[in-house]
């Protein structure tokens, strides 16, 4: 185990092993971790909610047992460390929403709660590698994510995987699988309406301050806002100005469902433009932030929240990747049933194609060796709807700016990852990796709102939850004729009808459009000198070419947002202590 010596630049000494030595580093403001013991083992919690009684007493019981996966359900959201004869274990929870990094510190092996507080720690350089692979869109393909970090020297522990240290070496094995997808969806619907309401209610009950709830009036924030119902919480919408954007009239029927609830809505002219007051720093964040963008936005909302005293904050980020199933299940479906044939004709009448087309992509899917070695090749050509739709998940795609040797730093990771897929089912491994990708930007969402003192809570990644979600068929739990099924189910006798009708969603293209032309000049000025380009990663020319272009005809936003946010994270990266909440051992 490390000393305070060998840690005293990450913080102060927040536990002790039983040994006597320094344990869990932390910052100075973070809350203490729960410490408690079970048996031979010591076990500590470090969350941003002390759990209560029910809940440490079932953490002691599962400890003392050696079950993880017990342990990690009772946690909530949480990080678990044991403390057992010979050596410490620390648990990444099952979806990367916790996650886990190790390094070495003149020999000694140290685990930390972010890659952030190691790359301070060891002086770790930024990985090129990595940063190539961080332009490609929608997200950085699973394989990569679990073997790399945005820092030489800093290795992450893969999702679902428990980190054993014994003092001269870290090993990592797996604790969690995912379930068999074999429930019906009332079974399935049962099950998960006890999670969520376990999830909401034991934060509530730990709430050391106002609930507070991210209501969009999508589905995913109307359950919790139905389920905090009891705490009169305060629900926060931020409406966007596009005319067709429905968000606030959803949002204000649920807060008229809920008398004691206050609703608070920031509309667009009082709330900052996308793109604006970038120069202050998102410092001490483990990777770019998808919500760079919006990170005036995001520090506005935070700054009213801590100022009516929330205690946390729940926002429904996760909804859509654990409550639906990716088209990659249509494959598994029983051959020749009417049933089959009516699922395929409904994903493919959703996105535009024909079934016979979606037939000869189910067909014709690649082994899963097969598909990292065919996106090593394709970095630069977009995928067939239809091919994509059955993926073993999102095929990277790389900006046209991005540089001859990005594209080969990326390909030569794809070609080197381990070609070993989370589940030999294409349907459950495609599901899982989609809930990991969005854990990974949700906890970094998390991490900048509890830099601002409001702690955040996403109940929909919670080991339960996400396992019922996961336990239900998928042809159950996904249909093309009614968005959601099974949270609809789950929420019958929870929230009214009428509340769990909607069928649109929400998007904020129109709102990054505009803050990009009233930003325009300062975003230049950012690229003029871009670090990116500096590494070799960015063609300056090209990218030139392709911004001025950017509108609702040009490129997808998703390309500019991402590109300025790994400007601006290089650029932020700075040696300072950690934000409060994160931890060392």
């Amino acid at each position: 185990m490390p000393t305070a010596t060998v840690l005293r630049s990450v913080g102060t000494v927040a536990a002790r092993h039983p040994s006597g030595r320094a344990w869990i580093m932390s910052h100075p403001d973070a809350p203490p971790p729960q410490v408690l013991a079970a048996g031979p083992v010591t076990l500590a919690i470090l969350g941003p909610s002390p759990l209560g009684p029910a809940q440490l007493s079932s953490l002691r019981i599962a400890a003392a047992s050696g079950d993880l996966s017990s342990l990690m359900a009772c946690a909530g959201d949480a990080h678990v460390m044991l403390a057992e004869p010979g050596q410490v274990r620390a648990m990444a929870d099952a979806v990367g929403f916790r996650r886990l990094f190790t390094a070495h510190y003149k020999g000694v092996p140290v685990v930390a709660s972010h890659a952030d507080v190691l790359r301070r720690l060891v002086d770790a350089p930024v990985d090129r590698a990595w940063l190539a692979a961080k332009l490609t869109s929608p997200e950085i393909p699973h394989a990569i994510r679990d073997s790399r970090s945005p820092f030489l020297g800093v290795e992450p522990v893969p999702a679902g995987h428990a980190v054993e240290v014994d003092g001269r070496r870290a090993r990592t094995r797996p604790w969690w699988r995912p379930p068999c997808p074999e429930l019906s969806l009332a079974q399935g619907a049962d099950n998960l309406r006890t999670a969520l309401r376990n999830a909401v209610g034991n934060r509530v009950a730990a709430a050391a301050g106002r609930v507070s709830v991210q209501l969009s009036g999508g589905l995913d924030s109307t359950a919790l806002a139905c389920l905090a119902g009891s705490a009169d919480p305060l629900l926060v919408t931020t409406a966007g100005s596009s005319p067709v954007d429905d968000d606030l009239a959803w949002a204000r029927r649920v807060a008229a469902a809920l008398p004691g609830a206050e609703h608070r809505m920031f509309g667009p002219t009082e709330i900052a433009l996308f793109f604006a007051d970038l120069d202050q720093p998102l410092a001490g964040m483990d990777e770019p932030c998808s919500f760079t963008a919006a990170a005036a936005r995001q520090r506005y909302v935070a700054s009213v929240l801590a100022e009516h005293h929330v205690g946390v904050h729940l926002n429904g980020q996760g909804g859509d990747e654990v409550l639906l199933a990716p088209g990659a299940f249509l494959a598994g479906l029983p051959r020749g049933r009417r049933s089959t044939w009516q699922q395929i004709r409904g994903h493919a009448a959703l996105r535009g194609i024909s079934a016979t087309a979606l037939v000869s992509a189910i067909v014709r899917r690649p082994s899963y060796p097969a598909w990292l070695r065919h996106t090593a090749v394709t970095l630069r050509r977009e995928a067939p709807i239809a091919t994509e739709l059955v993926a073993w998940e999102a095929a990277p795609l790389l900006p046209a700016w991005a540089s001859t040797e990005a594209e080969q730093l990326v390909a030569g990771l794809l070609t080197q990852a381990n070609p070993l897929p989370v589940h030999l089912d294409a349907g459950v491994h495609a599901g899982v990796v989609r809930i990991r990708a969005s854990a990974y930007r949700a906890a970094l969402y998390r991490d900048a709102m509890a830099a601002e003192g409001v702690p955040t809570a996403m109940p929909f990644f919670d080991h339960a939850v996400v396992a019922a979600c996961l336990a239900v068929r998928p042809e159950q739990r996904t249909d093309p004729w009614q968005p959601k099924p099974l949270l609809r189910q789950a929420l019958r006798s929870v929230a009214p009808g009428i509340l769990l009708s909607r069928r649109t969603k929400g998007f904020y293209n129109h709102d990054i459009y505009r803050g990009w032309a009233a930003n325009h000049d300062q975003m230049q000025g950012l690229l003029a000198e871009s670090r990116v380009a500096r590494l070799g990663l960015v063609d300056e020319q090209v990218l030139r070419r392709e911004l001025a272009r950017f509108g609702p005809t040009g490129l997808p936003p998703a390309f500019v947002t991402d590109l300025i946010a790994l400007e601006t994270w290089l650029r932020d990266l700075t040696p300072a202590l950690p934000k409060a909440g994160r931890a060392c051992a």
